[in-house]
C-alpha cells in the first residue's frame, strides 16, 4: 500500500476523490528498479498499470515473429506518466516492452484490481478510461511523428 496523496500529486489520478485515491493506493506498491530493466515485455499479460515517479523509460516494440522490427523505439515515459495501460484496455496484454534507460522509482498497481475497482465505481471507471485515452492519443502522435520522419 502506498500514500493516496503520493498518487493525488499526478494528472492521471488528480481529479479522483478521496475514496478512490484509497482504493487504488491499497492495490500498490512503490519499487525501484535498476537501469536496463524490463518493466513490462511486449505480447505477455498486462497485469500492472505503472506510475513513474522518478527515471526515464523507453517504450520498445520488436513485432514479433521472422522478419520482424527489431526492438524498435516507439516512445518514452518521463516521471509523472503512466505506463502499461494496457492493463486496463482489453485483451490485456501488453503491446511494446518498457524498459528502464536509467533507475527507476514507480508505482506499481494491480492492474486486475484496478479494473474490479472501475466496475463496481463508474465514475471512477469513466474518469481513468479518459485518461488512459489521453495516453494512449499522446503516443499515437509520437508515433506519427516517428514515421514521418522515417520516411523522410
Amino acid at each position: 500500500m502506498i500514500s493516496p496523496e503520493l498518487l493525488r500529486r499526478y494528472p492521471f489520478f488528480g481529479l479522483l476523490a478521496d475514496d478512490q485515491l484509497k482504493a487504488i493506493a491499497m492495490v500498490a506498491e512503490e519499487k525501484i528498479y535498476p537501469k536496463d530493466t524490463l518493466l513490462v515485455k511486449e505480447n505477455t499479460p498486462a497485469n500492472k498499470l505503472i506510475l513513474l515517479l522518478e527515471g526515464d523509460v523507453d517504450l520498445i516494440y520488436s513485432g514479433g515473429g521472422e522478419g520482424a522490427i527489431c526492438n524498435a523505439l516507439v516512445g518514452s515515459i518521463a516521471p509523472g506518466e503512466m505506463l502499461g495501460i494496457s492493463s486496463l484496455i482489453e485483451p490485456y496484454t501488453y503491446i511494446s516492452s518498457a524498459r528502464a534507460t536509467i533507475p527507476v522509482k514507480v508505482v506499481e498497481i494491480d492492474g486486475a484490481a484496478v479494473r474490479a475497482l472501475m466496475q463496481l465505481d463508474k465514475i471512477l471507471g469513466y474518469a481513468l478510461m479518459s485518461n488512459t485515452a489521453t495516453a494512449v492519443l499522446e503516443r499515437l502522435k509520437y508515433t506519427q511523428v516517428e514515421l514521418a520522419a522515417a520516411r523522410a
